[in-house]
């Protein structure tokens, strides 16, 4: 197959001459294929050289490659023609958007130079965490190669006592490793370089691994456990005179350099040099467009931030908070799949749990089993049985796993209190969290912390954050594992206090800040953040990555995601949460973050979400934008009957109220409620009431930059005749909201959803 290259590409000549199938854009347009697509991030000072070079590896192959070429802003090419760069090279900003299935870096003549020193060192650093997003395999070469280790995993270079140069024999140390599928046991492969890498710090990073080395020449080829970036030491791309042209260079220069080792034939350098290692050479490309890109990218190349847990995961560090929720505990099944998790990876160091959810559908999870207890008791009924019940819950867990049941004391100290009347609601229903956690503890063998210790709430019942994270914080510092039970945590006074439902997500947040946590992991049933309401849409697309702000939104529009609390802890810090389905670990769910510029770009659509069940309320009266006493009587008369006003759009002559219908207990006439909070207003005034309302919120972080998604909103609402009842942006462009009759709320959100998903996700 060909490998595709831009048109007069000066390679191409070469190339064809060799016989080299190259296919230029004029006639790739008329393939109907999906060519592999790779960068090359070209720092040689020998542009076209390299071009050649790489391009000869790249096209020897049965794949198509559809090739680009990079270059930094930073600095400007001296060696090469400004005419050339022009037509054949790309700068980051000019990329950064796209998706690539791999890249090259190249390595560069710069080896004496602190990395910090290099004058596009920044922008390289930038490109290197971009391709961790938008590239589904990276190949690092010999300065690049050091660039990488150094900057993805801090593993330093150290200079040599002269330069390294010649061709080596080299060892593959992993025999079955696909990159050096084919290759004998003993290979060539030449080096040019002044600095080296050292094996034991390579070896001191679990997720690195050595493929292959040379007794003389040190480490060659290493790659990352997850087959997505590797680091070649050598320059298995050289022609046959690149050592030479090098060697007379700095001759001629009167540098007196040594004589490339076992190149010239007899040491001879008016020989011509033989060539050992091409063969070696395309088959190593060869392989690894093969194997680590062709056979492992996804079709869809925008799926490629999808390959891994991206940025923040990638970076492998040493603590992981992981939250599992009710359905995740729900029996010792579930327990035992938690436990696989936690043992697979033991950056999972603190695991937060919450109470057993149901086992079957219509089973009560163990929460409403306490409320009912509470309930209960509180009006003196017996609570015997429904304790015997919870009881039962928590044996037949500890039975499943093989345990003795650990809470006979426990759930003694809850008919107790219960008997004294000394049980407040708090207290009982988090009982189910921390009846969770006392099995769990003893399942892993992980200590057990009492929340009611170290997360204090004041006199008032509100959170006291910072004193909380300091005190957790060092509790921490001296646990090497531990689970927490969710929900909860106490006064100074020994009084628990519980969170809001679903408040375990906010216990694992608070965790995951506390120890510093390079990942908040959040188990659930579902696999990850579904773009619409998957009893309104059917099989709605999981998101790869959504911002916090974007999933606040979501949350306050009604999507049922995370607990609102939950992100604040974890987004003050930076640590992402990622979202997974416990049923199936493997999958990637979704990853929360504070920043998403790498992970997405375009028209993006996030989320398409809303309420129902409201009303609009439409106040109309000349000049009623200058009349603010009017608006803000209106309102305030609501809130002080309990009616949360959802939403507010002002006009010049009139005022529209969006509030939950639930909320209007004691107001039977909503019209006529208005009309007598506004006797001074009510001459010239008109009040209409629709009580048959609904909002849509279409959530994305680049709403504000791409007004085209506003256009296919309304378009998507016009092919279905469903009339617009109110248009608005929010402040920040963050969501449309779209107001529509509630009898078309399914529909709509269908309709939009349709026109959104083919295109974005």
């Amino acid at each position: 197959m060909p490998i595709k290259v831009p048109n007069n590409l000066p390679a191409v000549e070469t190339l064809t001459r060799e016989n080299i199938f190259v296919m230029t854009d004029t006639r790739a347009m008329t393939q109907d294929i999906r060519p592999l697509k790779i960068l090359i991030l070209n720092l040689m000072p020998t542009k076209i050289e390299t071009e050649t070079q790489l391009t000869r590896l790249l096209g020897n192959t049965p794949l198509q490659v559809e090739l680009e070429l990079l270059q930094t802003a930073s600095h400007k090419a001296k060696n090469i023609s400004q005419e050339h760069m022009l037509a054949f090279y790309q700068t980051f900003s000019q990329v950064k958007s796209k998706y690539y299935d791999g890249m090259i870096i190249t390595g560069a003549p710069i080896e004496n130079m602190d990395f910090n020193e290099v004058e596009y060192w920044d922008e390289l650093c930038e490109i290197m965490e971009w391709s961790k997003s938008h590239v589904h395999s990276t190949f690092h070469i010999c300065w690049g190669a050091q660039a990488g280790l150094y900057y993805h995993y801090g593993i330093k270079k150290y200079h040599l006592d002269s330069k390294l140069s010649g061709i080596f024999s080299h060892v593959v140390e992993r025999k079955g490793s696909m990159l050096f599928r084919g290759f004998d046991d003993e290979f060539m492969a030449p080096h040019s370089r002044n600095t080296e890498v050292r094996r034991e710090d390579i070896e001191n990073v679990p997720s690195l691994e050595i493929l292959s080395s040379s007794p003389e020449a040190g480490v060659y080829a290493v790659k990352s456990k997850n087959d997505r970036q590797f680091f070649i030491m050598g320059h298995s791309e050289y022609d046959a005179d690149t050592l030479k042209n090098e060697y007379f260079r700095d001759k001629n220069q009167g540098l007196e350099p040594n004589l490339p080792d076992n190149y010239f034939p007899n040491d001879d350098d008016s020989k011509p040099p033989l060539v050992t290692w091409r063969s070696s050479a395309n088959l190593l490309y060869s392989n690894w467009l093969n194997y680590f890109v062709y056979q492992s990218t996804p079709y869809n190349i925008e799926q490629i931030t999808m390959d891994e847990n991206w940025t923040m995961i990638s970076k492998k560090g040493d603590t992981v908070t992981a939250k599992f929720g009710g359905s995740s505990l729900a029996n010792a099944g579930c327990f035992r799949r938690v436990k696989e998790i936690i043992e697979a990876d033991k950056r999972r160091r603190y695991v937060v749990v919450s109470a057993p959810g149901r086992r079957f559908r219509s089973d009560a999870k163990v929460t409403d089993l306490l409320l009912e207890v509470y309930d209960a008791a509180n009006s003196g009924s017996d609570v015997v049985e429904l304790i015997r019940e919870v009881e039962r819950r928590y044996a037949e867990i500890c039975e499943g796993l093989g345990m003795d049941f650990v809470l006979e004391q426990e759930i003694q100290t809850l008919k107790d209190k219960i008997t004294a009347g000394n049980a407040d609601k708090d207290y009982v229903i988090t009982r189910g969290e921390y009846f969770s956690a006392k099995i769990m503890s003893a399942y892993l063998g992980f200590e057990l912390i009492n929340p009611e210790e170290y997360i204090k709430f004041d006199a008032e019942g509100d959170l006291m954050y910072e004193e909380s994270q300091s005190m957790l914080s060092e509790k921490l510092k001296t646990t090497q594992n531990a689970v927490v039970p969710g929900f909860y945590g106490g006064t100074y006074s020994n009084k628990i206090v519980a969170f809001s439902r679903g408040g375990s997500d906010v216990t694992g947040a608070i965790v995951a800040a506390a120890s510093e946590s390079d990942l908040y992991e959040n188990w659930t049933d579902v696999p990850g953040i579904l773009m619409a309401d998957p009893s309104i849409v059917n099989n709605p697309v999981t998101l790869p990555v959504i911002t916090y702000k974007e999933i606040r939104e979501m949350a306050y529009m009604g999507a049922e995601v995370m607990h609102q609390s939950a992100i604040k802890p974890v987004r003050d810090v930076g640590i992402p949460i990622n979202i997974k389905n416990t049923k199936h670990p493997e999958e990637p769910g979704t990853l929360i973050v504070k920043n998403a510029d790498y992970y997405r770009s375009g028209d993006l659509v996030t989320g398409i979400t809303g309420k129902t069940n409201l009303m609009s309320i439409l106040i109309e009266k000349e000049n009623l934008n200058e009349d603010p006493h009017l608006r803000g009587e209106v309102i305030h008369r609501l809130l002080m009957h309990g009616v949360s006003v959802e939403h507010t759009l002002a006009e010049i002559d009139s005022l529209t109220i969006i509030v939950d219908k639930s909320k209007l207990r004691g107001i039977s006439d909503v019209k006529t409620f208005i009309e007598s909070s506004l006797e001074s207003y009510v001459k010239d005034t008109k009040i209409s009431v629709d009580a048959d309302f609904a909002i849509i919120a279409v959530i994305g972080r680049n709403l504000a930059t791409t007004p085209d998604i506003a256009v296919r909103v309304l378009n998507s609402l016009s092919m279905r005749r469903i009339n617009v009842k109110l248009i608005d942006h929010g402040p920040r462009r963050y969501n449309i909201l779209i107001g529509v009759a509630e009898d078309n709320y399914v529909q709509a959100i269908n309709s939009i959803y349709n026109n959104f998903v083919g295109h974005v996700i």
